[in-house]
């Protein structure tokens, strides 16, 4: 048996950085999380960001904690 799909590698509520943004998971799925921008909206970029929460791959995020 392979537990490995069910092993989480992020923490709910822990940060990281997303594109020079910090952010919070809120969700993690087999290849991807959720995450959640912290200082959202950003002034002047509301089209590169245009919501508060998106879906990600696992490897586009950098982990701010240890």
């Amino acid at each position: 048996m392979e537990n490995s799909k069910d092993e989480k590698l992020f923490d709910k509520d822990e940060l990281v950085r997303h594109q020079t943004k910090e952010c919070r998971v809120i969700a993690e799925y087999e290849r991807t999380i959720c995450i959640e921008y912290i200082d959202y909206p950003f002034p002047e970029e509301e089209e590169e960001y245009p919501h508060p929460r998106v879906i990600v791959r696992k490897d586009e995020v950098e982990r701010l904690s240890s």
